[in-house]
């Protein structure tokens, strides 16, 4: 198979609106290229394939710098680029997932369920811009620099260790512990290294709100059903009390 019918196979193979990166294609390719030498000329190839199938209207549109989408031939109006998904593969994760980045903040609150309504603006810790700053017109978001290089390895503990550096929780006290202590189990994370990574790359404050934590999350695990019976209390009379 050449080269443009490869670059072709890849893009019609894509979601329609999902973002295509010119390394994502390259990743591709490779498997098909003996002599690794040949990758850099192959790249600047491969622009030149991209670009004509742009001006000739084959579904492809070019969003910025080595990132592309397809588009939907028969709608009157353009589908336009995934904003989220492209927003998480340039500063969180690629497809081949590699994690550099993380979801921090109020968003990642909502997404642990412990505030009702998402985040006017998602946060992200990220190691680095890829391709610079991505601009979107349907959401904000803001890039901040992690306490040390996001892995796949680290994440979850960076996750845990700025919402509780963070200290952004308003309310129920022993929801909030339950549902960072379902987080930790859910994802096999280990005290030790909460405690590592907080001593390492957080303030003496922060490893003392760790270390009470982990004391809560003990008790927690010991009450389990009557924690559980507690707060599911508790969200009723929330219930009633909006009537």
């Amino acid at each position: 198979m050449n080269l443009t019918k490869l670059v072709q196979v890849y893009v019609m193979n894509q979601t329609i609106g999902s973002p295509i990166f010119i390394s994502d294609i390259m990743h591709y390719i490779e498997q098909f290229v003996d002599d690794t030498k040949k990758c850099h000329q192959i790249r600047k190839n491969v622009n030149v394939i991209l670009m004509r199938m742009v001006k000739d209207g084959n579904c492809l549109k070019r969003f910025g710098t080595g990132v592309y989408y397809r588009d939907d031939l028969d709608q009157t109006e353009e589908t336009g680029i995934d904003s989220i998904e492209l927003i998480k593969r340039t500063y969180i994760a690629d497809k081949s997932g590699n994690i550099f980045g993380y979801l921090t903040g109020e968003a990642f609150l909502h997404k642990l369920t412990l505030i009702e309504n998402p985040s006017s603006e998602i946060l992200i810790a990220t190691n680095a811009k890829r391709n610079g700053n991505i601009e979107t017109t349907d959401m904000e978001f803001k890039l901040v620099n992690p306490p040390t290089t996001v892995s796949r390895e680290n994440y979850r503990y960076l996750q845990m260790l700025d919402l509780i550096k963070n200290d952004l929780i308003n309310g129920n006290n022993l929801q909030y512990s339950f549902a960072l202590t379902h987080f930790m189990n859910d994802h096999h994370l280990k005290e030790a290294n909460l405690v590592a990574l907080a001593v390492d790359f957080y303030s003496q404050k922060v490893v003392l709100k760790v270390a009470e934590f982990i004391s809560n999350k003990v008790y927690m695990e010991e009450q389990k059903d009557e924690i559980i019976i507690t707060l599911d209390t508790t969200k009723q009379k929330e219930l009633y009390e909006n009537d």
